[in-house]
C-alpha cells in the first residue's frame, strides 16, 4: 500500500495544530494561534505580503468610516539600522540586556507604524486596525509584536527626529504604536488568560461547557501531541496508509477528526467532522485511536485558587490524503 503524503494545514497558516483545540473555524484558530514574537529571521517580508497586511488594516471598522488613521510601512533596512544605532548610543545598558541585539525593534526586518489624531479621539479605531494587521500577518506565516516603548523614545530623543521625518506623518497626527513584523525565529507559548473575567448575563450554558460534562473550552494551554506538531506529523506519516485498493481516481483531500483529550492524555469521543470519502474516514479514525497519550490542555485559575491544572479539551486534527 502506498504511504500517505500528509499535509497539515498549519504549514499553510490556515490551520495550526496548536490552535485546533476549540473550534473548527479558520478565523478563530488564527486568533488563538497568534503570539507576540520577539525574535525574527534575517529575512525581509515580501512587498506583496506587506500590501496584503495593509489592506486588511484599512478594512478595519472606524467611526462613521472616517478612517482617521495613517499607516507607514518601513521596508528600508538602512533607516531601521540608523535609528537603532542612535538608540544603542543612548541606551547601552538596555542593549546589553538583549543578547544578539539586531535593532531596537526586537530585530524585526520590517515595521508597521500606525498614526492617529493627536487628540486621542480615534485611538480605538487605530487599535482595531492594528489587530486586523497582526491577524493577517499570522495567516501569512509571519510573526508580529506591537510596541509602544520604542515610540516613547522616538518622540523624546532629538537625535531620532530624522526617523519621524521620514514617516511623513500628517499634520495633527501622532505616531501611536509600531508593529514589528517578520518571519519568526521562535515559537512562544501561550500566556495565561483569565477566563473568569468573562461573564454571561442570562442565556444558557451549553452542555459541552457545563460542569456536568466537565469539558473546558476556555483553557489557555492547548493539548499537544508528545513532542509537538512536527512529531505529530511524523507519527502520522509513519502509521497512516491508504485503504487497500484505493486509487488516485477515488476521492482525496482533507479529513478532519475530532476527539477529546482527557486529563490523563488519553483520547476519547473520536469522530470525523468532515471527509471526502468514508474509507478515508475509517483510516483516519483508526490511526488516531492508535496514537500515544497526548499532553493535556491546562486551565489557568486566578487568585485565590491560583495556578493551573490539566483539563479535558476538544481537539480537531486535520489531515490531507494525497496519492504520491
Amino acid at each position: 500500500m502506498k504511504r500517505l503524503f500528509l499535509c497539515l494545514i498549519a504549514a499553510l497558516s490556515v490551520f495550526s495544530l496548536a490552535a485546533q483545540s476549540e473550534f473548527e473555524n479558520e478565523v478563530i484558530n488564527n486568533i488563538m494561534a497568534r503570539r507576540s514574537v520577539r525574535k525574527y529571521l534575517d529575512k525581509p517580508v515580501e512587498h506583496s505580503k506587506l500590501e496584503a497586511i495593509a489592506k486588511a488594516g484599512i478594512n478595519a471598522p472606524s467611526a462613521r468610516n472616517w478612517q482617521y488613521w495613517a499607516v507607514r510601512i518601513i521596508e528600508d533596512q538602512k533607516l531601521i539600522n540608523e535609528v537603532s544605532e542612535v538608540y544603542k548610543q543612548a541606551n547601552p545598558e538596555a542593549v546589553s540586556r538583549e543578547p544578539g541585539f539586531k535593532n531596537m525593534f526586537r530585530g524585526a526586518p520590517n515595521l508597521i507604524c500606525v498614526c492617529a489624531p493627536k487628540d486621542g479621539g480615534f485611538d480605538l479605531d487605530a487599535g482595531l486596525m492594528g489587530e486586523n494587521m497582526m491577524l493577517a500577518a499570522q495567516s501569512l506565516g509571519l510573526g508580529t509584536c506591537i510596541q509602544t516603548g520604542p515610540v516613547r523614545w522616538l518622540l523624546t530623543n532629538d537625535k531620532a527626529k530624522f526617523f519621524l521625518e521620514r514617516l511623513d506623518i500628517p499634520e495633527g497626527y501622532k505616531l501611536l504604536y509600531v508593529i514589528a513584523v517578520g518571519y519568526p525565529d521562535e515559537k512562544p507559548d501561550a500566556k495565561p488568560r483569565d477566563a473568569s473575567k468573562v461573564k454571561f448575563i442570562g442565556g444558557e450554558i451549553s452542555k459541552e461547557a457545563s460542569d456536568d460534562d466537565g469539558l473546558f473550552i476556555d483553557y489557555f494551554e492547548n493539548a499537544q501531541f508528545p513532542g509537538g506538531d512536527e512529531a505529530c506529523m511524523k507519527w502520522l506519516q509513519e502509521h497512516i496508509k491508504y485503504p487497500e485498493g484505493y486509487t488516485s481516481n477515488q476521492p482525496q483531500g482533507k479529513v478532519v477528526v475530532s476527539f477529546i483529550v482527557e486529563k490523563d492524555g488519553s483520547l476519547d469521543s473520536i469522530m470525523v467532522k468532515s471527509s471526502p470519502d468514508p474509507l478515508l474516514s475509517e483510516e483516519a479514525i483508526r490511526v488516531v485511536r492508535e496514537m500515544p497519550k497526548w499532553k493535556p490542555a491546562h486551565q489557568y485559575f486566578p487568585p485565590p485558587r491560583q495556578g493551573s491544572e490539566a483539563v479535558r479539551s476538544r481537539f480537531f486534527l486535520p489531515v490531507i490524503f494525497r496519492q504520491p
